[in-house]
């Protein structure tokens, strides 16, 4: 079967050759570049009307030509591919200059430089170089012909260009015709003066192709432009061809020729772009006058300098009465005082506003009106105007806004009170009881407020209490609701809780928060709280239940202290039996190979790569099953078997790290977590020499992970512990940053490698706006430090994203992947093609 050509194949071959064919034969003698480019305009044209279908007949009409002539064969079919591929390369980036209707001016600029600056020009260039290959450099100095080269392709593509959109974008117009053909005329009629003068000394009127060439812009647009371009350009190649002209005596006719149909060309863009403007100008002025919202544009000094009828019929006040005035939607009178000043914040930073305000009308009437202002800029970015749309809102009543509010909110925090926080609570539980997941109550009790208040006074009081509102909505996400129940109780609603921890690290921040110094009528305070967390649906189904039972765990949280936070227990005797038997358990679980190894992987943020994996300890207990570290560290922290049990992840983890490395797993590092006694022990250098010593680990295959407080308890101490770690080529990353110190002025003497965010920054970004900065100012002067980033608990691509754009270098997630036991990880890393899989022993060591 025949295969057909696609369209516009033939038309393409045919007319490229005869281009070429016309070109040959009016090239200036003894040379090989024509004048005009007839195949480059041609081509140019046709791989714009077909696209790719266009490239066979293109090539072939190229080449045509000079096989069938077979002059200079050799010479001339490399100058036709040449041809062909600029034209190719022009056409690729037009296309998208024209999107959206028609050319603009900035369109015109960027084909000017693309085709006839760096497209015309870099095809001189290799033309001549070709020329000069081939040894056919003719008479004239090669520069002379790159030039003529140049500006006859340059001048070939304005033609083709305003030819090509001109058609495309003409307009019919039945009027146009009879100037249409009057431009012709004057084209050809100035074309034999300045070309073919019938006297001597008619040449010099060169510069007449300039009025014809404005004239052609403004009243034909792109096609006159294109029709008069080609009309002078061929003359100007006829004149040259039957005088004989020297290439060197050419180069200034073709140069200018280029230089009037660039003006032509740009001329009529920027005609279009005004005409354009002028329709949308009296389409917006038809807009404004007939619109049914009330319109008023004033300067940038707020004075109106225009209103629309609707205006007028909405406030009463005439055009008259109104221009000049300063707008009342800037006015700083009472109550809106702080309203406007927010109003003109958010204006200067985001050019836009919406919301309600009180005006009134000429007859001193008042009325709600629900108003859109936005920022009008200038070039430079300052403002010039606003622009108001206003409706009558007289529906929702300031009155009742603020009887509303009231009944909802407590006067002195303008936090929810305890009526609002039942009520919500109420919706809360049963959205959670529908949905199947997880709410928590939190109830804050400040600790000796009682003799603040009466030392200090109920002023001070009251300041105070309006400073911890602050400051629990600055810790807390827009999403949790912050309810202050009366005295120095407070409660939060936490909704759609994923996991227990999570609730503990925000106790865990409400507390580092609210502890801070406060200074009150010049009084430095310290203020330290008690918080009680009950859980839906395990402490209760009710609301009540809820408050109550988070009420129960504050004061067991007083009980024990002050100062720190308590889930709820049913019992709290059983809940300390409970206690020391964990802790009784705790004590054999080594002996009895209780305790085991999770890994989660660190993947390079940017690559995508295996960074390394960190140890995480688990508790495997026969009877209460897997058992966080959460719930057993503190245990061990606190009698003394944490040191024990820090040895064992230490030999544990570089046993398993051989057994990989044998089996052929390339893991690139083990990160694993230090504790404070483990951390501060003299002999901790030599142990971890030997460790790796015994199970031939290189040691920059492990890194050690310590924390803020660990380090600045024991400055000294610490700069001792980690220059010796360090000397010996163990990597160290400082764990959960932002939680403890965070003074990276005091981390800069540390000798560290890694810094991980903790996972409670990681959270809410990119959404919550105050996580997000963190995170960014961690990772900018972590990298100032020369310190690679390694984010903890990346659990969406939003976060991920949001972090690789910061510049962190490393982050580890349920996103990838969550803690895994050690087969558990070897499948993963097989399955994610990170190693070679093999069987591996991870059996505990004995």
């Amino acid at each position: 079967m025949i295969k057909r050509f696609p369209p516009g194949f033939w038309p393409t071959a045919l007319a490229c050759c005869a281009a070429q064919a016309l070109a040959w034969t009016l090239r200036l003698p003894g040379q090989y570049a024509a004048m005009p480019a007839l195949g480059t305009g041609v081509m140019l044209v046709l791989l714009l009307r077909y696209g790719r279908a266009a490239w066979a007949g293109a090539a072939i009409g190229a080449c045509l030509w000079p096989l069938l002539s077979r002059v200079g064969l050799p010479l001339l079919l490399p100058l036709a591919a040449l041809q062909f591929a600029q034209a190719v390369a022009v056409a690729r980036f037009l296309p998208q200059f024209g999107r959206g209707g028609e050319l603009r001016v900035h369109d015109g600029l960027r084909f000017l430089a693309v085709g006839p600056l760096i497209g015309a020009g870099a095809a001189a260039s290799l033309g001549v170089l070709v020329l000069y290959l081939f040894q056919a450099r003719g008479d004239a100095p090669l520069w002379a012909q790159w030039l003529l080269w140049w500006w006859s392709d340059a001048q070939a593509m304005l033609v083709a260009l305003a030819v090509y959109f001109g058609l495309a974008y003409r307009r019919r117009d039945p009027r146009a015709g009879l100037e249409l053909a009057l431009l012709v005329a004057a084209a050809v009629g100035v074309s034999t003066l300045v070309y073919f003068p019938p006297w001597p000394g008619l040449g010099d009127l060169q510069f007449l192709l300039f009025p014809l060439m404005v004239w052609a812009a403004l009243r034909l647009r792109l096609f006159g432009v294109g029709l008069a371009g080609l009309i002078t350009t061929l003359a100007a190649a006829l004149a040259l061809h039957l005088n004989q002209t020297p290439v060197l005596a050419a180069v200034p006719m073709v140069t200018l020729l280029v230089a009037v149909s660039i003006t032509g060309l740009l001329l009529s863009l920027s005609n279009r772009e005004g005409a354009a403007a002028a329709r949308e100008s009296r389409l917006a002025g038809q807009v404004f006058q007939n619109a049914s919202e009330g319109i008023l544009i004033t300067d940038a000094d707020a004075r109106v300098v225009a209103v629309n009828p609707a205006f007028t019929r909405i406030t009463g006040y005439s055009r008259a009465e109104a221009i000049g005035r300063i707008s009342r939607m800037f006015g700083s009178r009472g109550r809106q005082r702080v309203a406007n000043r927010e109003m003109l914040e958010k204006l200067a930073q985001e050019s836009y506003w919406q919301g309600e305000m009180l005006d009134r009308r000429k007859n001193g009437e008042a009325y709600p009106a629900w108003l859109s202002i936005s920022a009008v800029r200038d070039e430079v970015g300052e403002i010039s105007n606003y622009v108001g749309v206003f409706s009558d809102y007289t529906n929702r009543k300031e009155a009742e806004q603020r009887l509303h509010f009231l009944a909802n909110h407590d006067a002195l925090t303008k936090l929810y009170n305890r009526t609002a926080m039942h009520e919500a609570l109420g919706l809360a539980v049963g959205r959670a009881g529908e949905e199947q997941r997880q709410l928590a109550v939190l109830f804050i009790d400040l600790d000796r407020f009682k003799a603040i208040n009466d030392t200090l006074g109920h002023d001070v009081g009251d300041e105070l209490l309006k400073v911890i509102a602050q400051r629990l909505k600055s810790s807390l996400k827009d999403t949790d609701l912050i309810a202050r129940l009366g005295g120095d109780e407070f409660t939060v609603l936490l909704d759609n809780v994923q996991q227990v921890d999570d609730v503990a690290h925000i106790g865990e921040r409400l507390l580092t928060e609210l502890c801070r110094p406060i200074v009150i009528q010049g009084q430095e305070l310290f203020v330290t709280c008690s918080i009680g967390i009950s859980l839906y649906p395990s402490d209760g189904l009710l609301p009540a239940q809820l408050l109550k039972n988070a009420d129960v765990a504050m004061y067991r949280a007083k009980e024990l202290g002050k100062n720190n936070y308590q889930f709820f227990s049913p019992d709290m005797n059983a809940r300390a039996f409970e206690h020391l038997v964990l802790e009784n358990s705790l004590r054999y679980a080594l002996e009895r190979r209780e305790l085991i190894l999770h890994f989660q992987p660190q993947i390079d943020i940017v690559s995508g790569e295996l960074e390394g994996v960190e140890a995480l300890i688990r508790w495997e207990h026969p009877e209460l099953g897997l058992i966080p570290p959460s719930s057993f560290i503190p245990l061990a922290e606190e009698n003394g078997l944490i040191v024990p049990i820090g040895d064992w992840v230490l030999q544990e983890a570089c046993r398993m790290l051989k057994l990989w490395q044998v089996a052929g797993y390339a893991i690139p590092r083990l990160a694993i977590n230090l504790s404070a006694r483990q951390f501060l022990r003299e002999q901790l250098p030599q142990q971890v020499a030997a460790t790796l010593a015994s199970h031939d680990i290189a040691p920059q295959r492990l890194e050690l992970e310590i924390t803020e407080s660990m380090i600045m308890q024991n400055p000294q101490r610490a700069v001792s512990v980690l220059g010796e770690l360090r000397a010996m080529g163990v990597k160290l990353a400082i764990d959960d940053f932002g939680t403890g110190y965070s003074s990276l002025s005091n981390l800069k003497h540390f000798p560290l490698d890694t810094l991980k965010i903790d996972r409670s920054f990681i959270v809410g970004v990119p959404e919550d706006e105050d996580s997000a900065a963190i995170a960014e100012a961690i990772v900018a002067m972590a990298k100032k430090l020369r310190l690679k980033v390694v984010a903890e608990g990346v659990e969406t691509i939003q976060q991920m994203l949001f972090m690789r754009r910061s510049g962190c270098h490393a982050v580890q997630g349920y996103l990838y992947a969550m803690p895994l036991d050690a087969d558990g990880l070897l499948r993963y890393l097989a399955r994610e093609g990170y190693a070679a899989a093999g069987p591996v022993d991870a059996s505990p060591a004995k």
